[in-house]
């Protein structure tokens, strides 16, 4: 890095330790040390963002957007109408694209001690036993023979469905204070933390309404989202003997949801999972504007909840929040 280049970076990394920053800021800082991540993949990720965020076709939020999106197209094709994948005979080459994604899901531990395999090796021999021909779009065995242990394997990895955020609010701090020693800027590491919500803010409002292309039925895209987008309002709560009982609920913490969209009966089903984890309470890092105070059915006028509106245009507010776009 050039020293006026360093020069630049070094004050932006003042900026976020005294926490008199916003999303420019937090964007600026990515990008001018994105060519020198130095093999940190979240910090690139989200640096990649920056660079490119209207559309991502690679990257980590793409892999992790991919592997939902197989995850439960198999669902779909095999384990709801109870078909069995018969591997013997040709079968979808997506299939086998999922084998690898499930067996990153899995602890090497694990599969040590049930099939004496490693992770990395399990993927080889998937490579080495599955043949793929891509113009029709299917894999099938290149040997007649397999091993007990890597056809339990198989099984193993086939036999859950589920998923798992691509990273978190801390992995994205650390990773972003990684970069910064590893580039031999100067940081006060304690006064940075301060300020990991705030970044994190940030972040999450960058990755809001992208959208991804990975092959599948539609694009994939990711949403703003919490725990919990409604709780009871103004309600009274009694306990089985009529008394009254202290009800708490809570909106939870901000996400960043990754959405795919399958074929299901000729129609379109999206589903959605939390691509990007934050510790955001809802209630502390939203600004006013996005609640409302509604009726739950338009039967029950006065059966009240409280919604917090994240399906709009979203911004970093003056007041250091995430707000409204008013135009």
């Amino acid at each position: 890095m050039k020293p006026i280049e360093k020069a630049k970076a070094q004050k932006l990394v003042l900026k976020l330790e005294s926490g008199n920053f916003d999303e420019n800021d937090i964007d600026n800082i990515f990008m001018r040390l994105r060519a020198y991540s130095h093999g940190n993949r979240i910090f690139r990720e989200i640096a990649d963002f920056v660079a490119h965020n209207d559309e991502r076709n690679q990257g980590i939020s793409v892999e992790s957007l991919e592997a939902f999106y197989l995850s439960f197209k198999y669902f779909l094709e095999y384990v709801s109408p109870k078909k069995s994948l018969d591997i013997g005979s040709p079968f979808p080459l997506y299939v086998k694209k999922l084998m690898k994604y499930q067996i990153d899901k899995c602890k090497d531990a694990d599969l040590k001690e049930k099939f004496n395999v490693t992770k990395q090796r399990l993927k080889s021999r998937v490579d080495s036993i599955f043949s793929e021909d891509k113009k029709n779009k299917k894999a099938f065995m290149k040997k007649p023979k397999i091993s007990d242990d890597t056809i339990g394997a198989l099984q193993h990895i086939l036999g859950f469905i589920g998923s798992h955020p691509a990273f978190d609010q801390e992995q994205v701090i650390l990773e972003l204070l990684a970069v910064i020693k590893a580039n031999k800027l100067h940081v006060n590491e304690a006064e940075l933390l301060k300020h990991s919500d705030k970044i994190a803010a940030c972040v999450a409002l960058l990755l809001h309404d992208a959208t991804f292309e990975y092959g599948g039925h539609k694009q994939g895209f990711c949403k703003i989202s919490c725990e919990k987008t409604s709780i009871s309002y103004n309600q009274k709560f009694v306990d089985k003997d009529g008394n009254p009982s202290e009800h708490k609920e809570s909106f939870g913490n901000i996400q960043v949801q990754g959405h795919v969209v399958l074929e299901k009966d000729g129609k379109d089903l999206t589903v959605c999972y939390p691509l990007m984890t934050t510790n955001l309470s809802v209630e502390d890092w939203c600004d006013d504007d996005m609640f409302v105070v509604e009726p739950i059915t338009e039967d029950h006028p006065n059966y009240l909840h409280r919604k917090v509106i994240f399906d709009q245009d979203l911004c970093f507010t003056e007041g250091g929040k995430i707000g409204v776009i008013h135009t």
